[in-house]
């Protein structure tokens, strides 16, 4: 399957650290695809305000712009592409997504951890919880049937998380629902230098 680059391809490059600089040769290399092809695409970026252009003598950096409030709307975009990507590579987690969907309008879901990069045949699920109803139910069918390990971590509300847990889930972290919130919430954080 050839992936198509896109603008918010490019700023899922940036979900995990809003602070990262990244130089255009770098963004190519890391998709896997000819500077000449990325190029365009940073320039609308950055035409549109969505990406700073910083230059010192012969290095010219990108970084995102959190003075255009438009770039939560391209976070939560890149962050449902990114979802939507893992999903098809992933069965266990696209199982786990349509056993916990029935749940989305009152729990939000994000995974974290080292599932976000390889769910491997050992390897365990982190499952962050935001709200107030209980699935253990079906997270205990789920580890049942496939025969993985879910630690689950719930909390009512996510302003009640704590700041070390919200740095590991902003560093490496699927958002199931409610993305929005979640990348408003991160962002807000960022905003007031406590994600560094």
């Amino acid at each position: 399957m050839v992936k198509k680059i896109t603008k918010y391809k490019i700023i899922s490059m940036y979900l995990m650290d809003y602070s990262r600089r990244y130089y255009l040769r770098e963004i190519a290399d890391l998709l896997k695809k000819p500077h000449q092809t990325i190029k365009p695409h940073i320039e609308l970026l950055t035409k549109e305000g969505i990406l700073i252009k910083n230059e010192r003598k012969n290095i010219i950096e990108y970084n995102l712009n959190f003075k255009n409030k438009k770039i939560f709307d391209y976070l939560i975009i890149a962050e449902k592409e990114s979802l939507n990507e893992k999903l098809e590579q992933d069965a266990y987690l696209k199982i786990l997504f349509e056993k916990l969907s029935d749940y989305f309008t009152e729990n939000i879901f994000i995974i974290f951890g080292s599932a976000v990069t390889k769910l491997s045949k050992g390897s365990d699920i982190d499952l962050l919880m935001i709200g107030k109803k209980n699935v253990s139910k079906q997270i205990e069918d789920f580890e049942n049937i496939y025969n993985k390990k879910i630690h689950k971590i719930q909390i009512i509300n996510i302003k009640s998380l704590n700041l070390t847990l919200t740095k590991e889930i902003y560093k490496k972290h699927i958002i199931f629902n409610n993305t929005e919130q979640v990348v408003r919430y991160f962002g807000d954080l960022y905003e007031k230098n406590k994600l560094v």
